[in-house]
């Protein structure tokens, strides 16, 4: 069997990265959809239970703003036409979401033992470190103040957070 030539491993490559441009937005839509439908959802099931309008309202706004997003992406592809499209290896496409998915699924494992306001130092600390490629003190420095704040936020809203480790919030 013939390895393939320059050109077909650019045509292949031009292919993956035109169907990870279509791929992505209807992906994000669909997410959206879903998180705009499960807070309508809670919106709708949870209006006796204290926070569970603000919980779903959250979630639908949320959901909302992912499907926006998407939209504007979808957009932008289509001003920038079809020659725009990377002949960016597979691969290269592949690992950053990978890498923040796994992040995300241990963010995911850690919030309930170690609470909120850790959990979310140390993923906004590793995200930073690995995608941001900043330095150990400017991760703690930006890592810290969003855990806290965004922990102190969602208490004035009212919102129960897992308490884990920390007594706050």
């Amino acid at each position: 069997m013939n390895a393939p030539s320059p050109q077909e491993r650019e045509a292949s490559g031009r292919e993956a990265a035109s169907l990870t441009r279509f791929l992505e937005p209807v992906l994000l839509i669909v997410l959206g959809g879903a998180g705009v439908v499960d807070g309508w959802r809670i919106i709708t099931t949870k209006a006796e239970t204290p926070g569970g309008v603000e919980a779903g309202g959250w979630i639908a706004a949320l959901g909302g703003m992912l499907v926006a997003g998407a939209c504007v992406q979808i957009a932008r592809d289509i001003l920038r036409g079809p020659e725009a499209a990377s002949a960016t290896e597979p691969d290269v496409l592949f690992k950053p979401p990978a890498i923040a998915l796994v992040l995300l699924l241990l963010y995911v494992a850690l919030i309930t033992p170690l609470g909120y306001v850790l959990a979310t130092a140390l993923f906004m600390a590793a995200y930073l470190r690995i995608f941001g490629r900043y330095g150990p003190l400017t991760v703690a420095a930006i890592a810290i103040p969003f855990a806290a704040g965004s922990g102190w936020l969602w208490s004035a809203l009212n919102m129960t957070l897992p308490q884990g480790v920390l007594p706050w919030p």
